[in-house]
């Protein structure tokens, strides 16, 4: 398959399934909050595999797979009857590790950064005689 159409379709179904998350048409409470990162779809178009995260604990992701896993037919349906695919792909939902461990490497990268503080001076007006000395040394540095 044309690589440029299975990324177009990989982004129509990550929209759709946010979609349907965030419209609230999936009425399953345990998969609120959900972000999906991302969709890889396989060359053949028959396993689309979705990356999702959310802010919960381990017995709350839990509780998510299963509601995902559950509400897996209806947005299989919803996707089917959005992009009017011949076959519509089989959705497998996967927890993005590659996305957590992401934030981990740059909250440590932010933890090792020297931190920097902007100190603000006043600069006193200059008077006119040191303009003009201002103005004089940039000159003889030119001459030289």
């Amino acid at each position: 398959m044309n690589e440029i159409r299975q990324k177009k379709i990989e982004r129509e179904i990550q929209r759709t399934i946010a979609s349907l998350i965030v419209g609230e048409k999936v009425k399953d409470p345990r998969i609120s909050m959900t972000t999906i990162h991302r969709v890889e779809l396989a060359p053949d178009m028959s396993v689309a595999t979705i990356y999702y995260t959310a802010y919960c604990n381990n017995n709350e992701r839990k509780k998510l797979a299963q509601g995902l896993k559950s509400a897996t037919g209806f947005m299989q349906a919803m996707i089917g009857k959005k992009l009017n695919l011949r076959y519509t792909p089989r959705l497998n939902f996967i927890w993005d590790k590659d996305y957590i461990k992401s934030i981990e490497i740059n909250q440590l990268i932010d933890d090792l950064a020297p931190k920097q503080t902007i100190e603000w001076q006043e600069e006193k007006p200059m008077r006119s005689e040191e303009i003009n000395s201002e103005i004089a040394s940039v000159d003889k540095d030119e001459q030289k």
